[in-house]
């Protein structure tokens, strides 16, 4: 996964709504689950999977604070958004009443595996930067 930026926002959307969804369809066949909201909790997936790129690519802007506090406010801001969503889901229908943890729990495991993906990636590419750097000194001071 490359650093989030205007260019590849939406091609990292797309990606991770397309893992969401397989991940959602496969684990509903090997449950044997059939979904009734099947085109309500597909939109949903696709909300959820924009607001995560976009919550991740925040990183860009908080570089210069630790990466635990990051994280932790990062996870805080999807949180956030999945009660707003359910409470005026609420409001619209009657939801269940164990909407609210279903619906973090929904959002918590792809948040939890896009921001490794993502931090491992960019960490990555931070040491390759560095080495390089580090390549191009080394060959300049000889």
């Amino acid at each position: 996964m490359k650093l989030i930026n205007k260019k590849n926002f939406i091609s990292i959307v797309c990606i991770s709504f397309t893992l969401v969804v397989c991940g959602k369809l496969l684990l509903e066949k090997v449950m044997g689950f059939t979904d009734k909201h099947y085109t309500e909790n597909i939109f949903t997936c696709l909300g959820f999977s924009i607001i995560i790129t976009a919550v991740l690519a925040l990183h860009f802007y908080l570089q210069r604070f630790p990466l635990i506090p990051v994280l932790i406010a990062q996870y805080a801001i999807v949180a956030g958004a999945t009660v707003g969503f359910v409470k005026l889901a609420d409001v619209i229908a009657d939801t269940d009443t164990n909407a609210m943890w279903q619906m973090i729990l929904s959002v918590t495991i792809p948040f939890i595996i896009s921001a490794a993906v993502y931090y491992i990636t960019f960490f990555k590419q931070i040491k390759k930067a560095n080495d390089i750097i580090a390549e191009i000194n080394q060959s300049s001071i000889n």
